[in-house]
């Protein structure tokens, strides 16, 4: 077991690790900008630079993925790391076709062949961070997040819509159809970091899952920093986006770095998580610009996204609704256990010692009121010892549940047999005009029949102490010191019953024996 000398060691390695990275990236950032100063902005060499240094970044982050993924045996946590790879991998190739286009210059419109790579990077960094959350927390928390997402990644595509998005789409002379996949990116980028930030809230804070989310978040800005420079335009290479998403990759390559040298246990998740308010802080702003919009003016678009919200809240709230009846469910289920293994013998099947006392308490009360005696009698078995001694423990287990299924048969349903301890069981008969000689008779005859243990019938004999007791006579003799009345008649009644079985047993002394 490693002592906190060497765990502190480890931390120390890690930061170093992380600040080396770090620093790297900033250099790589630095020279960009010098190279940039000495090409001009917009020419082929500053062009054909940033074409293949955020290809290699997404290229990297990949590969580093895939890498840390092979020592990776649980399918819970190496699934997210290979999708997440294969998303990087998808955007590097599509910026590889993005820089061709640029350096000659055949970009034209707002999309193009390299969409469909960068499509399929946010289609499948979002399933990354659905997958990974699903096996963290291990329920339907995967889907819920998906919607979260998209609520988030909506409200605040209504609220700049509103505020300066839908004017500065009718101001740039393109439809909204030429833009919709250009503006998909941001929105996919919000559903990858609120569905981060929900797995960190949820399943514990860890410095992969801090870096993740800074790393999305900084891509969220890169994208709508090209989707902006559409709306004006055209985008030009050597920006703010270009920086955005070589930062981004640096970071996600750090997160998967972090994942394979170091042992993060995390901070284990609270019963009272946020995470399930994340998307209102985004919701109820939406549908106050949303009305008054529509309150206003006609917007259509305003109103499709609208509606969308509505229709997802309805099945997040479905969702919900399922998950909670599951876990009432669950919890009903768990209670009945506990209330099983707290009131029933694990040996034998029958009620316990305390359920049984439980019982003739609930007996008593009613007795009092009908005046209808109840019988209670202790049934206990005669050279038990012997059969353990003489087949081993396993046999004389086995004659306990075959004597305990016999007395169960014994009685009515709303009467009870239980095991009283050892080799010694009670048994409480409420049925009326049944005198407790007839009680014990009963029980007699219920082991008169040998039991085969080992493949040899063995015949038990046990000593019978049964008693009938007037519940109000029994009330007339309690002490005046008795505050409890209820438990005095059952105290009495158990010891009653008691002292007439070893009466029987010290009057005859049974035996256990064995036919051939």
């Amino acid at each position: 077991m490693r002592d906190r000398s060497s765990r502190g060691r480890d931390a120390l390695g890690a930061s170093g690790r992380l600040g080396v990275d770090s620093v790297v990236l900033a250099a790589l950032l630095v020279t960009l900008a010098v190279l940039q100063q000495v090409l001009g902005r917009g020419s082929t060499g500053t062009l054909l630079v940033f074409g293949l240094v955020e290809a290699l970044a997404a290229l990297v982050a990949g590969v580093t993925y895939a890498w840390v993924s092979r020592n990776v045996t649980a399918g819970w946590t190496r699934r997210p790391r290979l999708l997440f790879s294969a998303a990087c991998l998808c955007w590097g190739s599509g910026q590889g076709i993005f820089a061709v286009q640029d350096v000659l210059h055949l970009r034209v419109g707002t999309t193009n062949w390299a969409d469909v790579p960068f499509l399929a990077f946010s289609a499948l960094s979002v399933g990354s961070a659905l997958v990974h959350l699903r096996g963290r927390v291990r329920s339907r928390a995967g889907i819920r997040a998906a919607i979260d997402g998209s609520l988030v990644g909506l409200s605040l595509l209504t609220v700049l819509w509103v505020l300066w998005l839908g004017s500065a789409v009718r101001g740039s002379g393109q439809s909204l159809h030429e833009l919709a996949v250009p503006l998909a990116y941001p929105v996919f980028d919000v559903v990858f970091v609120t569905v981060t930030l929900i797995s960190i809230l949820r399943a514990g804070l860890t410095l992969p899952g801090v870096l993740l989310l800074v790393g999305g978040g900084v891509f969220a800005f890169a994208d709508a920093t090209y989707f902006y420079g559409l709306l004006r335009g055209g985008f030009e290479t050597g920006g703010p986006a270009d920086v955005g998403w070589i930062v981004g990759f640096g970071l996600f390559t750090l997160a998967a770095r972090y994942r394979r040298t170091t042992r993060d246990p995390g901070r284990p998740p609270s019963a009272g998580s946020w995470g399930w308010l994340v998307p209102y802080f985004a919701l109820v702003p939406a549908t106050a610009f949303a009305a008054i919009r529509l309150w206003s003016s006609t917007d259509r678009f305003v109103l499709a996204l609208l509606l969308t919200i509505a229709v997802l809240v309805v099945v997040r709230q479905f969702l919900a609704l399922q998950d909670h009846r599951v876990l009432l469910a669950t919890a009903e289920r768990q209670r009945r256990q506990l209330d099983l293994m707290a009131h029933v013998d694990p040996l034998t099947g029958l009620e316990n010692r305390r359920r049984f006392s439980d019982r003739i308490g609930e007996a008593v009360r009613e007795s009092l009121v009908t005046g209808v005696p109840v019988v209670v009698a202790f049934v206990d078995l005669d050279g038990f010892k012997a059969v353990n001694d003489t087949f081993g423990h396993a046999a004389g287990d086995e004659l306990l549940r075959g004597v305990a299924e016999r007395l169960r048969g014994c009685v009515r349903e709303g009467d009870c047999a239980a095991r009283w301890g050892g080799d010694e069981f009670a048994v409480l008969v409420t049925e009326p005009g049944l005198e407790a000689g007839d009680v014990s008779e009963r029980l007699r005859r219920a082991l008169l029949e040998p039991f085969l243990l080992a493949g040899r019938p063995l015949t038990a004999t046990a000593s019978i102490g049964a008693v009938r007791e007037d519940p109000f006579r029994l009330a007339a003799a309690l002490p005046a010191s008795c505050t409890d009345e209820v438990g005095g008649l059952v105290e009495t009644l158990l010891a009653a019953a008691d002292a007439q079985m070893y009466r029987v047993k010290k009057a005859r002394r049974g035996s256990v024996r064995v036919e051939s």
